[in-house]
């Protein structure tokens, strides 16, 4: 198992508890208890944990951690929407976009009209099959490695074939925002794509609904410099 992916089942363990031991830590996810306290140590100086005496527990509930697609896309539905209809209305026709993962980037591939003859890249299964039902013909799907909770396609092949893109406009999903604003992912293969399409975007926006802000998840992606924030 990888260190990020260690982090990740750390991360989530500690949200569903107020305090775990590293014994019981150790023994539930099957980490030795010497990685156990490295990664412990790493978690702490990012600021997402507190070591404690003979255990740990999550900074506050102010840390993100991943959650299902089928969940995200239920939940503040209303104001997603709006945000969606914000990043619609910057759409111009016959442009290029990159529609990342995310419930409310799914929103904008639900609002989008078939006639401004965009063309589109997605790394996510669920805005292909809501663009394809919509009329939308002219859309790209990357390869690589497929997650089931967000139903993303990640990893190296997905981060080469979007080297050979350029992108007008490009929407990214945002886990979290800081009190410096600084944005947040909840995984490295997750971050990698969004930096990759920032790089190959003339424009980049990330979608934050209120839930996003004063709040701090695994890794920073970017800076309110590098992509501005519809909110």
């Amino acid at each position: 198992m990888i260190k990020e992916q260690r982090y990740e089942m750390i991360l989530e363990k500690l949200s569903n508890s107020e305090i775990q031991s590293l014994e019981k830590l150790s023994l539930d996810l099957n980490i030795p208890m010497t990685t156990l306290r490295r990664d412990l140590a790493d978690l702490e100086a990012r600021g997402l944990i507190l070591k404690l005496r003979g255990g740990a527990k999550i900074i506050s509930n102010n840390v993100v951690v991943e959650d299902k697609f089928e969940n995200k896309v239920e939940y503040n539905i209303e104001e997603k929407k709006r945000l969606a209809q914000k990043a619609v209305k910057m759409i111009k026709a016959n442009e290029s976009i990159f529609l990342d993962t995310g419930s409310s980037t799914f929103y904008i591939s639900k609002l989008l009209d078939p006639k401004l003859n965009l063309t589109i890249v997605t790394n996510s299964i669920y805005n292909v099959q809501e663009l394809a039902k919509n009329g939308h013909t002219n859309v790209y799907l990357l390869g690589g490695k497929f997650t089931s909770i967000t139903g993303a396609i990640l990893g190296y092949e997905a981060i080469e074939a979007l080297k050979n893109y350029f992108f007008d406009k490009s929407f990214l999903g945002v886990n979290a925002v800081d009190k410096n604003q600084d944005i947040f992912t909840t995984s490295s293969e997750h971050a990698q794509i969004k930096v990759e399409i920032i790089k190959h975007s003339q424009k980049a926006y990330g979608m934050a609904d209120s839930s996003k802000y004063n709040s701090k998840s695994f890794y920073k992606f970017a800076t309110a410099d590098e992509l501005e924030l519809i909110s």
